[in-house]
């Protein structure tokens, strides 16, 4: 059974960094990056995120970021064994940050070849706001921000 939660320290670090380890080319940061982060910092970070455990096990993340508003999703992940079993774990994180997000818009970049994160985003109320760019520096990855205005409904 799938269940979401707020993150703590000691899940989302390890399943973070999995993250980057398994999927690098999804991400705005790297493995690297993310490994020499100080405690201060994670602790940050937890702040907003969402954990879906199967059982007792992390198999997806997701978090928030609010300024004014707008919000910001990022660090959206589903390890690849939880992937297309028909439990929606992506979808129902999503749900539950947009629901967090209130009335505000939403914005998340979407890598162009994660095919299927974008095409959740769509049938969600996301469209794409035609501002592109890379990954992070020095990447070829290709990113495309998309946005959802708080009308939208899903």
């Amino acid at each position: 059974m799938i269940t979401l939660r707020p993150a703590r320290l000691e899940t989302v670090r390890p399943l973070r960094l999995r993250a980057l380890r398994e999927d690098p080319d999804a991400f705005g940061s790297t493995l690297e990056r993310e490994q020499e982060r100080p405690g201060s910092e994670w602790d940050i970070w937890v702040r907003g995120s969402l954990i879906a455990l199967d059982g007792d096990t992390p198999v997806g993340m997701a978090n928030l970021g609010v300024d004014g508003d707008e919000a910001r999703i990022y660090g959206m992940w589903v390890a690849p064994e939880a992937r297309g079993r028909g439990r929606g774990i992506g979808e129902r994180l999503l749900r539950a940050l947009l629901d967090q997000a209130g009335d505000r818009g939403v914005v998340l970049c979407v890598a162009e070849g994660a095919h299927a994160a974008r095409r959740l985003y769509e049938r969600l109320g996301f469209r794409p706001t035609g501002t592109t760019g890379t990954l992070r520096p020095g990447s070829l990855v290709r990113t495309l921000d998309m946005r959802r205005d708080p009308a939208a409904t899903a």
